[in-house]
């Protein structure tokens, strides 16, 4: 994978990370900068063209969290690679909520974590294209089947993003990490059939306030043309850019 010269900015307080990673990417291609927390690089991102963030959760003088909800007020197609420590005070459900583009939890993988910033990169840039005649939500009929159920169900995703998409399920849920194959049936101006893999991020055993019970799971890969079409496809929502909660 190489850059190309993409901007990557790398938060923690461990200097010691920031520069095996300025180091990592640097000789991807990328050209990296660097902040020990939260505030140091907010004011690093106003002030810069940056593709790219990866960072750390807890900090001191501004941990990942705020950083990331006041990126998303900039830029909301920025994407956003957050580290979790063990001792990180947030879900994987709330971190995709809040529009993490992945999560890792510390020790992690370099390569991993290469592939995750040319994933985010590449689908942020897929996903330029101008929107047209925004629609309020999504609703439709989902085919699923996990490994774990004899048959495939019928699902009603209540909403989607260019990381993946939300069921809702009432009953027989799956659990995080496990693999499923969908089919999304578009009817109207599209009339389409988009099939493909994923990989449950969370579930959700109970209704949450407005929240409904279900599962949030991330795109793995499409068979065919899938892939544009989903992209064309999200272009006509007004939907958020990452995993959505509900």
């Amino acid at each position: 994978m190489s850059g190309n010269k993409k901007t990557i900015l790398i938060v923690d307080d461990e200097p010691d990370i920031c520069e095996i990673l300025s180091m990592t990417f640097g000789s991807k291609g990328f050209k990296a900068l660097t902040a020990n927390n939260g505030k140091q690089a907010l004011e690093i991102v106003k002030a810069n063209k940056i593709d790219v963030i990866v960072s750390d959760i807890q900090m001191p003088g501004g941990n990942g969290i705020e950083l990331l909800e006041e990126v998303k007020r900039l830029n909301s197609s920025l994407p956003v690679v957050l580290f979790i420590s063990g001792f990180a005070d947030i879900t994987v459900e709330d971190a995709y909520d809040k529009g993490a583009e992945a999560i890792f939890a510390k020790p992690f993988s370099n390569k991993v974590l290469i592939q995750a910033v040319s994933k985010a990169i590449s689908e942020m840039e897929q996903n330029q294209k101008p929107k047209r005649a925004l629609r309020e939500s999504t609703n439709l009929q989902i085919e699923v089947k996990f490994p774990q159920f004899e048959v495939s169900r019928q699902a009603n995703m209540t909403n989607l993003g260019r990381g993946g998409f939300f069921i809702s399920l009432n009953e027989a849920l799956p659990k995080a990490d496990d693999p499923v194959s969908f089919k999304i049936e578009i009817d109207g101006e599209l009339d389409t059939v988009i099939k493909g893999q994923g990989v449950v991020k969370w579930v959700r055993l109970q209704k949450r306030d407005d929240s409904l019970p279900g599962c949030g799971i991330e795109f793995v890969s499409f068979e065919g043309n899938g892939k544009s079409k989903i992209f064309e496809f999200i272009n006509f929502l007004k939907t958020k850019q990452y995993i959505p909660k509900f």
